[in-house]
């Protein structure tokens, strides 16, 4: 009877210890998830601000009440510490780096690089560690470099903590790295880490909570005690009291000392878990101890054979009820538990571990609503059923592993629901001992992390593919690149890289807004994937620019049939915003290993060849050549140099006159650019127009242009030169601008030029770009008293129905059908139906590049009104111009020029 009593009690111990196991565990446990959430924060937004850091690490702090800080703490180098000082005293203006010194926070020595409290909540109280750089306290620089090795958590030994109350504390850290990095090995975190989030946690008040909310510390005589192992500086907490040690008469009444270890681990921590019991003896060990010293008295003194029989039979009565009270209580405990178990929240698991197929023997309400199926159903199974993929799922492979093994267990398995829908469970595994040793059951702890689970895997996905089109963004890029080249090299078998650009996107972003240009994107990028084999990779990498990959090419004509056929597929007709765009495309291609050798010469070479399409005209294809480096070099110079030519001054005009074809009289200037460039000299028009046109430029270019021609148009009327008009031309980016009416109005205020000395001159191209758009703006300046003129015209696409709509005075007869207008019948035939279609909507119709005296006889034959070009003058500087005026405005064909 008394080994029963004693093994009783000691099961009795043994579940008050792992009570308070578990207690401690859990505490661990919650305050690393907070943790975790906290560093998913910089994982999902990149650059977390500091009123966003605020907004969600404040509920987590509030949550457990016994974290003392949630911090972010940000490397610094020395190089960039000066303006990291001042841009944070913007906010609060004491700001500075600071290390503990001999009497308290000092400024911090000069270093090559520092770890600095950037973000911190709460605030209020621990406002002296803002800008305490941790890399000065050994310990957690140490535990820092640690975190960085696993790029797991890391949790320090106990310290004494700075924030509010404090004391000794625990603090866990978790580095935080750069968005897209790659962490294959240490050395690539290390590269990549920006600094770290951490919490400062009170231990002893997080336990003591923990512990009090369970009940357990009202408990006497049993006390548990947390020691760090292997810290810098070990420290022990004791939770609960025992007695002192016990005289020996009461150890020989039953009342003996238990003690229960525990080592855990804690995010690379460990710590020794003790629990010491030294309760008095149970009533029924003390009895029988008693009853046998009586006994043995009266034996001693009586001899009596009946009297001992009745006191013995007296003893086995009294063990008897106290066994069944003892068994109603036990019986009451298992209640207890299996009520608790049955109302859990999470589902839990029996499993025989005797059946050696690891059948289920007991499954909980919880564990029936998350299958969907009744404890019955599920009973017949074996736990390998349990998984979507049966055994070969790694995560039911480490749960069977662990039951074969006979150890504790955890791992993450995906599952059915209800719904049928993927659900994942995250499954903690706990062998169950016989009083023998031998383990006959398994318990499965089941914690539903489906969503958690979706939201890694959504931020997996927004770190690997364009959120916009669906494509891979540039990381997945490089990764596939550098794959395929890897398999290019062993396989001998020619690569291409493609840079792909769509033609004219600004103008649609400027005109349609940006709204509509994402609908582009949308609609683009499924074309662009359909016309590839599905084993080539897209990518969008900004903007409207995209990167192919190619494998299956043998060689160019193989590629450039590829390119084009993906060209043809993006030029088809799309409907935007209730209108029909015509969109193309632009390539350049490179070759491994010819044109690169690595994913990033690979790319830069083939928008290198892409810029060089563009060049060429547009919806076209272009092989990277060594000479287009040069070229593109060339262009980003112009382009660096464009920047500052108008604040320099390196703009001017020329003006080449407007003649009347029956009175040979100069009626009009058209105002053409030129930039005269300190060391290149004069720089033609269509070497840097383009080039203003893809930057934005052009729009204050065109603004001076706009201006500089009326002030000069005034000063010449002023000299008593006589009624003039000034042609101006403007780009789409310009005439796109919302506010050009009022510019245009207020450059005819400033100058006192007459509205109808002022012609504007519009490509037929861009008009029908946005039609509607584009009526109204003329309507504007139409209103205003500006002539409004349609340059080019022939060569775009615009119908009668939008031709009569358009408030223009004049039709501009392209120099590309004047060129060949005596040898070539068909351009003949253009001039004679734009003269003729101009005298019906009553336009007069002036052509330029003109010649030669046959284009001027064909031109005056048919009735056009106004020439221009080398047969009368070229585009003249200012001073010429003025001179021809002088000179009364008549000019005679130059023959020899023809």
């Amino acid at each position: 009877m008394r080994v029963i009593e004693r093994e009783r009690a000691d099961a009795q111990f043994l579940q008050d210890a792992d009570l308070r196991f578990r207690i401690v565990m859990r505490s661990f446990h919650d305050s690393l998830e907070a943790l975790r959430a906290v560093n998913l924060l910089f994982v999902a937004s990149g650059d977390v601000t500091r009123e966003e850091f605020d907004a969600f690490a404040g509920p987590l702090s509030q949550a457990h009440p016994e974290t003392r800080a949630v911090i972010f703490h940000r490397l610094v180098v020395d190089a960039d510490r000066d303006a990291f000082e001042a841009a944070r005293r913007k906010i609060f203006p004491s700001y500075q780096i600071t290390e503990q010194g001999p009497g308290g926070l000092v400024r911090a020595p000069r270093r090559p690089v520092y770890l600095v409290v950037d973000y911190l909540v709460p605030y209020k109280g621990n406002e002296i560690i803002l800008g305490y750089n941790v890399f000065s306290y050994l310990p957690q620089r140490e535990l820092f470099k640690r975190a960085i090795e696993t790029g797991q958590a890391g949790a320090s030994g106990v310290m004494p903590l700075m924030q509010i109350g404090g004391g000794p504390g625990l603090v866990i850290v978790m580095p935080v790295y750069r968005p897209g990095a790659t962490l294959a090995d240490p050395a690539a975190r290390a590269a990549a880490v920006i600094g770290d989030t951490a919490v400062s946690l009170d231990l002893a008040g997080l336990l003591q909570r923990n512990l009090d909310q369970a009940g357990v510390l009202a408990q006497p005589g049993i006390a548990l005690d947390v020691r760090g192992i292997d810290h810098l500086a070990s420290h022990a907490y004791r939770f609960g009291a025992y007695a002192a040690p016990l005289p020996w008469w009461r150890q020989w009444f039953g009342a003996e000392p238990r003690t229960a270890q525990r080592t855990i681990e804690v995010a690379g921590s460990r710590w020794q878990l003790t629990v010491r019991s030294r309760k008095g003896a149970l009533p029924g060990h003390v009895a029988s101890n008693a009853i046998l010293a009586l006994s043995l008295l009266l034996t001693l003194v009586t001899a009596s054979y009946i009297q001992a029989r009745a006191l013995r039979t007296r003893r086995i009565e009294l063990l008897v009820r106290q066994r069944t009270r003892a068994l109603k209580r036990a019986g009451d405990a298992l209640r207890l538990y299996q009520r608790a178990v049955e109302s859990s929240a999470n589902g839990i698991i029996l499993v025989d571990a005797l059946s050696g197929d690891n059948r289920i023997a007991y499954v909980n309400p919880a564990y029936e609503r998350l299958k969907g199926r009744t404890a019955a159903q599920l009973l017949a199974l074996r736990v390998v059923d349990l998984a979507d993929e049966g055994p070969d799922e790694p995560g039911m492979q480490e749960m069977l592993n662990a039951m074969r093994e006979r150890r504790a267990g955890h791992a993450v398995v995906r599952q059915r629901g209800l719904n049928g829908r993927a659900r994942y469970s995250e499954v903690y595994i706990a062998p169950v001992n016989r009083p023998d040793g031998v383990i006959d059951h398994f318990v499965l702890s089941v914690y539903d992390v489906t969503t958690a689970k979706r939201y890694e895997e959504e931020l997996e996905r927004r770190a690997r593919y364009d959120s916009l089109t669906g494509l891979a963004n540039r990381a997945q890029l490089k990764d596939r690149l550098e794959q395929a080249m890897s398999f290019a090299a062993a396989d001998g078998a020619p690569l291409w890289t493609v840079a792909l650009d769509l033609d004219q996107f600004r103008f649609v972003n400027d005109t349609l807004g940006h709204g509509m240009g994402d609908q582009l994107l949308r609609q683009a990028a499924p074309r662009i994937a359909q016309a590839l084999p599905r084993t080539d990779t897209v990518a969008r990498t900004g903007g409207d620019e995209f990167v192919l990959i190619l494998t299956g090419c043998r060689d160019e004509r193989s590629a450039a049939t590829t390119v084009r056929r993906v060209l043809d597929a993006l030029a088809e007709p799309l409907v935007l915003g209730g209108q029909t765009l015509v969109v193309t495309g632009s390539a350049g291609v490179a070759a491994f290993p010819g044109d690169g050798q690595d994913a990033e010469t690979l790319i830069k070479h083939a928008e290198v060849a892409m810029y060089r399409a563009k060049e060429a005209g547009r919806n076209t294809v272009q092989f990277y050549r060594p000479a287009m480096t040069a070229r593109a070099l060339e262009r980003l110079e112009l382009e660096g140099a464009l920047r500052h030519a108008l604040a320099h001054g390196e703009f001017e005009l020329h003006y080449q006159p407007q003649v009347d074809v029956a009175s040979g009289q100069v009626v009009g200037m058209e105002a053409l650019l030129r930039w005269r460039h300190p060391r290149l000299g004069l720089v033609q028009p269509e070497r840097f127009i383009g080039l203003a046109e893809e930057t934005g430029l052009i729009v204050p270019i065109g603004a001076w242009v706009l201006r500089t021609a009326a002030l000069q148009n005034r000063a010449w009327q002023r000299a008593g030169y006589g009624p003039l008009r000034i042609a101006v031309n403007m780009s789409a980016r310009q005439f796109a601008e919302p506010g050009l009416a009022r510019e245009v109005a207020a450059v005819l205020a400033e100058s006192g030029l007459a509205p109808d000395s002022l012609e504007v001159e519009v490509t037929e191209s861009l008009v029908m770009t946005d039609a509607e758009a584009a009526i109204a703006t003329m309507h504007e300046l139409k209103a205003m008293g500006v002539a409004m003129s349609i340059d080019d015209f022939g060569t775009g696409y615009s119908s009668l129905s939008y031709l009569k709509r358009f408030p223009v005075d004049v039709l501009k007869i392209d120099r590309s059908f004047v060129h060949d207008l005596a040898g070539d019948s068909a351009d003949a035939a253009m001039v004679d139906a734009i003269i003729s279609l101009a005298r019906g909507l009553r336009l007069r119709v002036i052509a330029e590049g003109v010649e030669t005296c046959a284009q001027l006889d064909y031109l005056r034959d048919q009735g056009c009104d106004l020439v221009q070009g080398y047969l009368y003058s070229r585009a003249l500087p200012v001073a010429e111009a003025e001179q021809l005026l002088r000179a009364g405005r008549r000019v005679e064909p130059n023959t020899a020029a023809a």
